[in-house]
């Protein structure tokens, strides 16, 4: 049958849909090997502008016409004009974070501990890693995981990024730098170029919106980028895809340095003189913004009488002033292995604000009796002024509390109030655990600097005591001040963490069962029940890789306007109270407190914040934000690190197996990376996530964790974070008890 254009004009224009090169062949009732001649006309009729293409999907252009009756500011996915499969059902549309992924396909993350809804590539949308996304969902019946159509683009993630121009005879392109975030080439039109730029420049450019309905993205080239820039374009491909603020305003910078350097107490204020207590800072070896410091005496009937001083940044940040502007904007302040991006300008986040020994700070004490088993008894909450005796390290406190030696700390009423402290800590820990925090136990990854800051290594840490005890302080000022302030109807802002889906703890049951651990999925909406499940995985190989699954299940912790209670910590209330000087929610609600003291005082009350929906959903997201450009940059050193020994040989061992590859820890450095399932070239593997194990179809052979292997680096490619490996093999494994 000879198969004419008009002939599949006809079939498109009836559809009324995008059409693949298999249905319109359908259509046209003739046989599979005609399907090269189907594709041929097709793209012919794309040529002439008969017919609209977007993938491997063909329109007919009246499609077009129809869809500019019905534009959106929105973008809209053309795809989710198919008739649904009588084999699937559909779900509920959602919104979500676009995740992308250097495959091609991606997933959304809709949060509250629901499942990813995965994304393939052609359905996407123009979608970039980061958008807040609408997207139509699907779910085979028997199976609660959906894949979907992205059909809004809802907030860009960025706006702006780095790309290099491309200039063509007809059309000009800016090539995205970043290639993991899904962004196709943009189109630079005449207007919005600078014609000066010579092609093959690296620039920055900023998205548009579409343009008509051409599914095209466009840009605008904004300027070349700095030399600076690109000396040390890893890192600053991170600030810019991360949207992360590093320079701070002139007029930020001026209101902060007009402060006094000098912190003058006024007896007359109702601010409480408590530079006689013995207030210490604990905080790493290379911190400088001490937001806490704390000091605990007994009582002598077994009660102790427990202060968390924390630094009064709502003194000098008053809302609307150009210092709060930049820290909301910001949302966070932002650590690198090798410094800090900080909320506030340096002369406050290190200095004024900062908890420095040996001078005035104001800060916001919690003042809190706390009894025996753990409970507090009674609290205040008020200004204060203090005199931090002593900035203490982790490390050095460790050392005391574990071994009762110390080679650094010399004054004994420090050493004394450090064993008092330590007390309180183990029973407010006790306390925790019993009520159903949950307590994970996974080692901490450190980046070894050098002199120069320079990586040299990675090392591995667990919670030492140290840490213990002032994340324990903390946890306690925080559920106190949540408590005051829920109980008060004070507009602060909430941590809220809320309990696991359902159908992902449905999944846990039968990975656990394999392992011979019975776990019933409603047993673990109580938070205390993922404790007993830790127990019994501590001994098993496994251990880690079981520990990511339970994690994984729970939900985000988020910031709301409400008080939700916090599921992790087993806590009726909860919030961020003890680190103003580097979160802003934490600032809004020491605004809340600052304002009801001085109101009840009978002096002009303080201004605050008045926090929204809004509010609480962007600082959530900085919060995102910050801790995936941390992430980031941490990978960047380790690929840094590592570009010198690109074809070395090298032993690892795997951490831990995933439907899409597995987690590897180089031996010799102590690096764990990433490898996808394609790097295994001997076979084709499945990953059985019942028994956490991928298996090659042919071979039958498996890759677990713990298992041994032989690597060889092929490249390490630090503006893209990227590193490739050769597998030579795996050496035989040893016999194991462990079925």
């Amino acid at each position: 049958m000879k198969i004419k254009k008009s002939s599949i004009l006809n079939v498109l224009r009836s559809g009324g849909s995008w059409m693949s090169p298999r249905a319109v062949r359908e259509q046209l009732k003739v046989s599979k090997d005609q399907s090269p001649k189907v594709k041929s006309i097709l793209r012919k009729l794309v040529f002439k502008k008969l017919i609209l293409q977007k993938g491997n999907l063909f329109a007919h252009s009246d499609l077009q016409k129809g869809d500019q009756d019905k534009k959106k500011k929105s973008i809209e996915n053309p795809r989710l004009r198919h008739p649904k499969k009588p084999s699937i059902r559909e779900a509920n549309i959602v919104e979500g974070r676009f995740i992308a992924t250097s495959k091609g396909f991606g997933f959304v993350n809709i949060g509250k501990g629901k499942s990813d809804v995965f994304i393939p590539q052609g359905d996407q949308n123009g979608a970039m890693d980061g958008d807040l996304v609408e997207v139509r969902a699907f779910t085979k019946p028997g199976n609660d995981r959906s894949r979907g159509y992205i059909q809004k683009i809802l907030q860009r993630s960025t706006s702006k990024m780095l790309a290099r121009l491309v200039r063509g005879q007809r059309t000009n392109l800016a090539i995205p730098i970043n290639q993991r975030n899904g962004v196709p080439p943009l189109v630079i039109l005449k207007g919005d170029d600078q014609s000066t730029i010579e092609s093959g420049t690296l620039v920055e450019v900023e998205l548009l919106s579409q343009h008509g309905d051409d599914n095209e993205l466009y840009a605008k080239v904004l300027q070349p980028v700095s030399k600076e820039i690109r000396e040390n374009l890893g890192f600053n491909l991170i600030l810019t895809e991360n949207q992360i603020r590093s320079e701070f305003p002139v007029e930020t910078l001026e209101e902060a340095e007009a402060f006094s350097s000098r912190v003058v107490y006024d007896a007359s204020t109702s601010r409480l003189d408590q530079r006689d207590l013995g207030f210490v800072t604990i905080d790493g070896k290379t911190a400088r913004d001490f937001d806490d410091a704390v000091f605990a005496k007994s009582n002598g009937d077994g009660s102790w009488q427990v202060y968390v001083a924390i630094a009064d940044v709502a003194h000098y940040v008053r809302p609307g002033s150009a210092i709060d502007q930049e820290a909301y904007l910001r949302g966070t302040s932002v650590y690198f292995p090798t410094h800090a991006i900080p909320m506030l300008p340096e002369n406050l986040s290190n200095n004024l604000c900062s908890l420095k020994p040996d001078v005035n700070r104001f800060t916001l004490t919690c003042e809190m009796l706390i009894d025996s088993t753990g409970w507090v008894q009674s609290y205040r909450i008020y200004e204060s002024v203090i005199r931090s005796r002593a900035r203490l390290i982790y490390e050095d406190v460790a050392e005391f509390l574990d071994t009762g030696q110390t080679r650094t700390i010399r004054n004994k009423e420090i050493l004394d109030n450090l064993i008092v402290m330590n007390e309180v800590a183990k029973a407010l820990q006790e306390k925790r655990t019993k009520r159903g925090a949950i307590n994970f136990n996974f080692a901490e990854q450190q980046i070894e600097l050098d002199d120069q800051n320079q990586m040299v290594g990675v090392s591995k840490r667990f919670q030492s005591s140290s840490m213990k005890l002032i994340e324990q302080f903390m946890l306690e000022a925080n559920e106190t001040v949540a408590k005051h302030c829920t109980g008060n109807r004070l507009p602060a802002l909430y941590r809220v963490h809320g309990s696991p889906d359902l159908s992902k703890l449905e999944r846990l049951k039968k990975v656990f069962q394999r392992f011979n651990i019975p776990v019933s999925p409603n047993s673990l909406t109580d938070s205390g029940q993922f404790n007993k499940v830790l127990e019994s995985i501590e001994n098993l190989t496994n251990k880690n890789q079981l520990q990511i699954i339970l994690l994984r299940s729970m939900a985000l912790a988020t910031y709301e306007t409400d008080n939700q209670g916090h599921f992790g910590l087993g806590a009726k209330y909860y919030s961020h109270f003890t680190s103003p000087i580097r979160r802003y929610p934490d600032l809004v609600t020491h605004r809340a407190l600052k304002h009801e003291l001085h109101a009840k005082l009978g002096v002009k009350p303080s201004p605050h914040s008045i926090p929204s929906i809004l509010m609480a959903e962007y600082l959530s997201e900085q919060e995102r934000r910050a801790e995936k450009a941390e992430l980031e940059s941490i990978n960047l050193m380790k690929v840094n690190f590592m570009e010198k020994f690109i074809g070395q040989t090298m032993e690892g061992q795997i951490v831990s197996t995933e439907n899409n590859g597995f987690r590897v820890e180089l031996l010799p450095y102590r690096i764990d990376w990433f490898l996808p399932v394609e790097a295994l070239k001997d076979d084709n593997y499945i990953f059985d996530e019942i028994n956490l194990v991928l298996q090659g179809r042919r071979t039958k052979r498996l890759i677990e964790a713990e298992d041994r292997v032989e690597l060889r680096l092929t490249r390490a490619d630090t503006l893209h974070r990227l590193m490739e490996f050769d597998i030579l093999g795996f050496p035989s494994k040893s016999p194991s008890s462990q079925d």
